[in-house]
């Protein structure tokens, strides 16, 4: 459906010049694939009436919502059941993430369903990780399970509901995803007869953004609802934007909006159905949206722009990569059509009125980037390697270094951090012979002048690092040890609950370990609060006594606290 031009694209926010050869790429069915399939039935994940707190495909920073997220009626401990009979595959427990998260796999439809934030795994499969928690001395856990080792039944209590991991609220997430291929699907299409929706989607706003180089739009370029009559007026190459979310019966949480359409002059120049990706391509949910926008003011509108590598081709169809050319000084008639997958539909018009205007050159700045090879670039004292398929177009970024007083290197800026990439790269940095390499870490400082810790290793003079972000980069060191605090420890007695909060200053946790008299204790850590809790266990220590508490905390460049308490229970 892509038309082919000889022009270059030049990506309007980035700063740097992004050029875009328009080429041509497969057409996306238009609705869900399963609609007409014959879709399987699931049972119910939990015994309560079904609303969502979050829907499929929701665009997040760097990735794609996975699933669907069940409210739990703000409790937690809710059961929660197997969608059909199948086998336990994985168990992770974590800090983040998923925090504790069951899969089960099934055989009859192909499919795998997860389940994530657990507060608790059932006793079968406690029993299970608990072994496996203290055979390995941690509460962080990632294992892998044969067909038939660890059964279960559709309706089986597999855990109960949580609040766990990076959550934001009780709630239960679940993943539907294609076994073969470790697609994520929709999990709407098999649960829409049990979750009411009879709302449409609702705009916000509607932006117009010229192509750099190529097109000009006169102000406003963002509309509110309220003047969204009064149109645009542009000339050239120029990309249309929404922001838009979908809404639900029941509830007032706002979603992602599954069919995304626009319309000019009565043809289809976009459409964009998310009903399934890849988690290779997750982070290139970057480039549906203004990403300077996103990273500079939080706003996220999506637009019809396509980049030159296409990471969601299977997903997307255009005409001219998504961009609308306004050539003749006349109305242009637009429509967007939104549409969720209980086909609640909004449609929204719109013109855009051509007028001639004189078209300002692209800026042409910095060295140029192929996104299809590999690119390496030396500047004082460092060297900055991009990988081939970095970046999503092709495109122009600096790379500059300046002293820096607090920093034992120059901070060298890389590029603009609202310029998307497809993930890691590589920044080496020299370091001087006199600093003592044990402590070293590297940093990305952000536009506040805060920095964060990177992974990175010394090796040969270097420090050799893997950001996955554009933006500044220095070498610091870490001298600091973690802190340890005791949460409440007049109350561990009463409670059985032993707790901490565990944090540090720059280069991060990187383990944790508790003992009561002298025995590993499963603390399990939540990384949204820094809290570190371990109930007592009966089985392991002797009620009654005294007991002896030790903690020890270890940051990324080997800076370590232990805390000791003593408390009866």
């Amino acid at each position: 459906m892509h038309k082919k031009t000889s022009s270059y694209i030049h990506h309007y926010i980035v700063g740097a010049t992004i050029a875009a050869t328009l080429i041509s790429a497969p057409v996306a069915n238009s609705q869900s694939a399963m609609k007409n399939a014959d879709v399987p039935n699931l049972g119910l994940p939990l015994d309560i009436p079904l609303l969502l707190s979050g829907n499929f495909g929701e665009l997040r920073r760097n990735h794609f919502h996975s699933g669907l997220d069940f409210k739990t009626q703000g409790r937690t401990g809710l059961p929660v059941r197997s969608a059909d009979d199948g086998w336990v595959s994985r168990i992770v427990a974590s800090p983040w993430g998923f925090g504790r998260a069951v899969y089960v796999t099934h055989p009859a439809t192909g499919l795998t369903t997860v389940y994530g934030h657990l507060e608790a795994f059932s006793p079968t499969i406690d029993k299970r990780v608990r072994a496996e928690h203290y055979a390995r001395d941690s509460f962080s856990i990632y294992l892998e399970f044969p067909e038939g080792e660890i059964p279960v039944k559709r309706g089986e209590v597999i855990g109960r509901s949580g609040n766990a991991g990076s959550s934001g609220g009780p709630h239960l997430h679940m993943d539907v995803r294609d076994t073969r291929t470790g697609d994520a699907l929709d999990p709407m299409v098999y649960y829409r007869q049990h979750i009411k929706d009879n709302v449409a989607p609702e705009v916000r706003s509607i932006a117009l953004y010229p192509v750099v180089g190529e097109g000009e739009v006169s102000a406003p370029s963002t509309l509110l609802p309220a003047k969204i009559a009064q149109g645009f007026t542009a000339w050239g190459r120029v990309i249309p934007a929404i922001k838009a979310y979908d809404r639900m019966t029941g509830t007032t949480n706002i979603y992602g909006v599954k069919h995304l359409v626009l319309e000019v002059d009565g043809k289809e120049v976009y459409r964009r159905t998310i009903d399934r990706f890849t988690f290779a391509t997750t982070r290139a949910v970057n480039t549906l949206t203004d990403y300077a926008g996103v990273i500079n003011n939080g706003s996220w509108m999506m637009w019809t722009y396509i980049p030159d590598a296409e990471p969601l081709d299977y997903m997307i169809s255009t005409v001219d990569r998504g961009t609308v050319m306004i050539d003749e000084e006349r109305d242009y008639k637009c429509r967007w059509i939104l549409e969720d997958e209980h086909g609640n539909r909004k449609v929204q018009p719109f013109t855009i009125h051509g007028r001639r205007a004189d078209i300002a050159e692209a800026p042409r700045k910095g060295n140029l980037i192929d996104h299809r090879g590999r690119n390496t670039f030396n500047v004082d004292g460092a060297t900055v390697t991009f990988p081939k398929g970095t970046f999503y177009n092709d495109c122009y970024i600096s790379i500059t270094s300046q002293p820096s007083e607090k920093y034992i290197t120059p901070v060298y800026s890389v590029g603009r951090e609202d310029v998307p990439v497809s993930g890691e790269f590589y920044v080496d940095i020299d370091v001087p012979s006199d600093i003592a390499t044990d402590k070293l870490c590297m940093v990305r400082i952000n536009s506040k002048g805060n920095a964060s810790r990177i992974d990175a290793k010394y090796s040969d003079g270097r420090m050799k690092g893997r950001p996955s972000a554009l933006g500044r980069f220095a070498v610091t060191t870490d001298t600091v040890a973690p802190k340890v605090r005791p949460v409440k420890p007049e109350t561990w007695g009463r409670t059985g609950k032993v707790k901490y909060v565990i944090s540090d200053n720059l280069s991060g946790v990187q383990t944790y370990r508790g003992s009561i008299d002298g025995k590993f204790a499963l603390f399990e850590l939540d990384g949204k609060t820094a809290t570190a809790t371990f109930t007592m266990d009966p089985s392991r220590f002797t009620r009654g006594r005294k007991h002896d508490v030790m903690m020890t905390v270890t940051d990324a460049c080997g800076n370590s606290t232990t805390f000791r308490n003593t408390f009866t229970w």
